[in-house]
């Protein structure tokens, strides 16, 4: 019979190196969850609504609806190792590896996600003509601001906005 010892010191110690093996996670690691909603919100719905402005009235309202709908930020991340790469995790279940290579996650949908300068980007594509990349960014140690930069032929500049999390597991 092994002594309940030396199994509490080879689950620490296994513990120990499942975080040694998620190099440059650093302050990422962890579980995220919004923060500052009114203000993301309200400044996210003021660009849209830039945007659309110079749109017929007729396709504004339409354009505005669907936007709206299609740019809900995401509620919860979760930053931790993986098992050939450290991963990111949403609570819709989507899972991006951080391994710097192109993934394909649905019908006409890329992602490429690695660690990069103290960042975490991602490089997206959907269908034939938008595209755009995600910075996450720490700002401090227990916040985190996840911004959006969107190319689509439906509009004459980038889209811009930001989402800001905060850690749940600190």
């Amino acid at each position: 019979m092994v002594p309940r010892a030396a199994v509490a010191m080879c689950l620490a110690w296994l513990c120990s190196v499942a975080a040694a093996a998620a190099p440059g996670l650093g302050g990422f690691a962890g579980t995220w969850v919004r923060d500052l909603r009114d203000r993301d919100d309200a400044a996210r719905d003021a660009m849209i609504v830039r945007v659309t402005e110079p749109m017929s009235f007729a396709f504004r309202g339409f354009a505005r609806g669907v936007m709206r709908t299609r740019m809900v930020p995401v509620e919860q991340y979760v930053v931790e190792p993986g098992a050939e790469a450290p991963r990111i995790r949403n609570d819709k279940g989507v899972v991006f590896p951080l391994d710097g290579r192109l993934h394909v996650t649905g019908n006409g949908r890329e992602v490429t996600s690695r660690l990069a300068n103290g960042e975490i980007e991602q490089a997206w594509k959907e269908g034939a003509d938008s595209h755009g990349t995600t910075t996450w960014r720490l700002d401090g140690g227990d916040r985190l601001i996840v911004s959006q930069h969107v190319i689509d032929p439906h509009f004459d500049a980038p889209l811009e906005y930001s989402t800001t999390y905060r850690r749940l597991d600190r």
